[in-house]
């Protein structure tokens, strides 16, 4: 980021928010970069990457957005004020991925002046914050919170996500491992990254590729598993019901009654006549 006014930085990103006289800049901008204007300007021109030189006016408490990796030159002709934002493209892929369960994201804007009112809000927030504080130093969860919305806001409004790689279904022993482990714990339940870790994918990529190969979620194949069993014991033994369902993994004869009867369109007792 250009070093404009009082800086303040954290593991996410930096902030800064500065005054400045008519000038010009021209650099690669290295992270994403998110400016917003407190002052009405007049035919800023600005170019991005090897496009032809633009001019713009626009209203105080726009904003522009800089996409990372930018050849970004601008030039103003009157005093201007300004929160900046600088948000590496590293730490939006890991907001993208932990937050928003995305392989990773990109931002795509042209730079050009534009009315957020979300960005306005962060913009805001942050200058009222570094104005009044002056000689004490930012709060670091302040800032992380400032820059974690604007991150997700960011993602959620202008970002893609980069096609991810197609894993395609599970393998023949893949869905053997997690099928075997769901009979053997058909009574007890089991958890979505138990079954991941099972196979070497994430919880993601295993809901991805077991519906692929299944068709259904694992949850509902494990249901379908439940419900099958408890078949197999109501008309092959003479267990009560009560302790079949039980058994079986749901929590009581009436829960296995209800999902019979959704599924099947009879009940326990019906089909064991």
């Amino acid at each position: 980021m250009p070093n404009w006014g009082r800086l303040v930085s954290s593991e996410y990103g930096t902030a800064a928010w500065n005054r400045r006289d008519a000038d010009e800049i021209s650099q690669t901008i290295p992270h994403h970069l998110v400016l917003l204007s407190f002052k009405p300007f007049s035919n800023r021109e600005s170019r991005l990457g090897g496009t032809r030189v633009r001019s713009a006016s626009a209203a105080s408490g726009s904003c522009e957005i800089v996409p990372a990796g930018a050849d970004y030159w601008s030039r103003w002709h009157e005093p201007k004020e300004v929160s900046a934002f600088a948000l590496s493209q590293d730490w939006l892929d890991r907001v993208a991925q932990s937050d928003l369960d995305l392989p990773a994201a990109t931002v795509n804007t042209d730079a050009l002046p534009m009315v957020d009112r979300r960005v306005a809000l962060i913009g805001g927030m942050l200058r009222d914050e570094l104005r009044s504080s002056a000689n004490t130093p930012m709060a670091s969860l302040e800032l992380d919170s400032l820059l974690s919305l604007l991150g997700i806001h960011l993602i959620k409004q202008y970002g893609i996500a980069r096609p991810q790689k197609d894993l395609g279904g599970l393998s023949d022993r893949q869905l053997r491992q997690v099928r075997d482990y769901m009979v053997v714990h058909i009574a007890d339940g089991v958890k979505l990254e138990v079954l991941a870790g099972l196979v070497g994918l994430s919880s993601s990529q295993l809901m991805r590729s077991f519906r692929r190969s299944t068709g259904t979620s694992p949850h509902q194949y494990f249901m379908r598993l439940r419900l099958d069993h408890a078949r197999t014991m109501i008309v092959s033994g003479s267990l009560p019901l009560v302790d079949i369902a039980l058994t079986c993994g749901f929590s009581n004869q009436s829960h296995l009654t209800a999902i019979m009867r959704r599924e099947d369109g009879l009940t326990p007792g019906a089909l064991r006549a």
